[in-house]
């Protein structure tokens, strides 16, 4: 090999390093978080006395420069809110492939017989318990 192949070579690794490294840096400024986009939202209700409550939830966490952040919930009475939440750092180039979220999130507390109304991210699903 070649001094000039060497250095082109040296050259595009430094590269691809500096663009990882700008994806991966989660305290720098220009990182932010927000909700993720949600697609679908299913709840199933748990064989227990009294009842309990699993949502499946599927959505988008974003691309090469996304990480899931935070899965939290809270409930008011018959509301149950679920808020996912990714962290994204802004850079010029990140690896375009999809990050997908597709998990069963168990819902806190237990859900006597009846109406119920689930929330994640802005999506809503109303469920009953008998």
């Amino acid at each position: 090999m070649n001094f000039m192949s060497k250095s082109l070579i040296a050259a595009l690794l430094i590269g691809l390093a500096a663009g990882l490294a700008a994806c991966s840096n989660p305290a720098g400024p220009d990182t932010f978080v927000e909700p993720i986009q949600i697609h679908r939202v299913d709840v199933r209700i748990l064989e227990s006395a009294p009842p309990g409550a699993t949502a499946h939830v599927e959505g988008f966490v974003g691309d090469g420069c996304s990480s899931l952040h935070s899965v939290e919930q809270a409930r008011s009475g018959n509301t149950v809110t679920v808020t996912i939440l990714r962290r994204r750092v802004a850079a010029d180039a990140c690896i375009q492939i999809a990050i997908l979220y597709d998990e069963d999130i168990p819902l806190s507390g237990q859900y006597p017989p009846g109406t119920y109304v689930l929330r994640v991210n802005g999506v809503e699903r109303t469920f009953r318990t008998e």
